[in-house]
């Protein structure tokens, strides 16, 4: 064995891993360091253990439990490979039976409604009002191309779509492309049924995904229309509703890591240090599923729509967004350019891009 002692800093280079992570893991005594200087507290690695670190990143980053990832890696390859197998047979069990309850509970879920929706006499509904919109985008100070797409078009009605698409891989207007398609398959007046017209013009944007290759895009969009917030989307731009001092985050973000984390299986913290934070598991790509969330919220007057890149909500301080978004300015055109410049002022390592609607 090379017995040569490794800084956490210089295991952390080694291994792709934050030193954030790496003491995540000691903690868990999952990766004890080899020596710890009992003055100092610093912390020596053996230069073998890069290879366990990376191993145990990789399984935190499917969902195993600690304890199972303790099990495997004191295994040697064969049985390792066999273990984990063995988990996965019983993760894909449970996905299939939470789906087949998710079917009987949409089935049921719709007919309560159905039949509450019979029993009402009477329905009341506001109009929007006139509509504050403003868009913006940003290459950023570190990236080559422009890759963010957004835009904002009035329909028929007082409605409004504002619509963002964030691209990835080597096709720069692949995103561009994607966002005119939909935005002119939704129509000019899309009144009669707001939500099926969202996922019919889908189709439009799905035509355009490369069949193969690394080429591909996120697609949020918000049409606005009656007093009702109507959103597609699928990646991992944000839409965020903002009501007074309140700020309620309407999308969730498609990565695999968030999900493991809202289901309790990853902490905040090893989201935050885990080197595959970022990556997608839904997204108009090759061999990704394509399909989009479709929501509704209901609208006050005075309400706050934001669409925002993951160059704006990843880069900024949450706290520091939130005051931006809850401080009132004279119109929406200032506040967007002040979001970008906060973007801006935390290094904007990405492109940004920020629509914005006030009721």
């Amino acid at each position: 064995m090379d017995e040569t002692l490794l800084s956490i800093g210089e295991l952390a280079a080694a291994s792709g891993l934050s030193p954030k992570a790496l003491r995540l893991y000691a903690e868990s005594g999952l990766l004890p360091p080899r020596q710890v200087d009992e003055f100092t507290g610093y912390r020596s690695y053996g230069i073998d253990q890069v290879e366990r670190a990376r191993l145990i990143a990789a399984l935190r980053g499917v969902g195993m439990g600690l304890a199972r990832i303790r099990v495997i890696c004191d295994l040697d390859a064969a049985a390792a490979v066999s273990e984990l197998r063995s988990w996965w047979r019983q993760e894909e069990a449970d996905v299939f039976s939470r789906g087949a309850a998710v079917q009987y509970l949409a089935r049921d879920l719709g007919g309560l409604l159905q039949e509450e929706t019979t029993m009402t006499t009477s329905t009341t509904s506001h109009d929007s009002g006139p509509l504050q919109v403003a868009t913006t985008a940003h290459r950023g100070l570190v990236r080559a191309a422009q890759q963010d797409a957004v835009l904002a078009r009035e329909l028929s009605g007082g409605a409004a779509l504002l619509a963002m698409a964030d691209g990835f891989g080597a096709d720069d207007a692949l995103s561009s492309r994607i966002l005119s398609a939909f935005a002119d398959a939704v129509g000019e007046d899309p009144s009669s049924d707001p939500l099926a017209a969202l996922e019919t013009a889908w189709a439009d944007a799905e035509s355009l995904v490369p069949a193969t290759g690394p080429d591909g895009s996120t697609l949020t969009a918000a049409l606005i229309h009656a007093g009702r917030l109507y959103i597609a989307h699928i990646g991992d731009t944000r839409v965020a509703l903002v009501r007074g001092d309140r700020i309620d985050l309407v999308t969730q973000d498609h990565t695999r890591l968030r999900s493991l984390a809202a289901a309790g299986r990853l902490s905040p913290e090893e989201v935050a240090a885990h080197p595959d934070r970022a990556v997608l598991n839904r997204a108009l790509a090759a061999v990704s599923p394509t399909a989009p969330d479709l929501l509704v919220r209901r609208l006050e007057p005075g309400d706050l729509v934001l669409l925002a890149s993951d160059g704006l909500h990843a880069v900024v301080d949450p706290s520091v967004l939130a005051d931006a978004l809850t401080t009132k300015e004279e119109g929406v055109a200032a506040l967007a350019e002040q979001l970008v410049e906060l973007a801006l002022a935390a290094g904007a390592p990405d492109n940004v891009a920020v629509a914005l609607a006030r009721v």
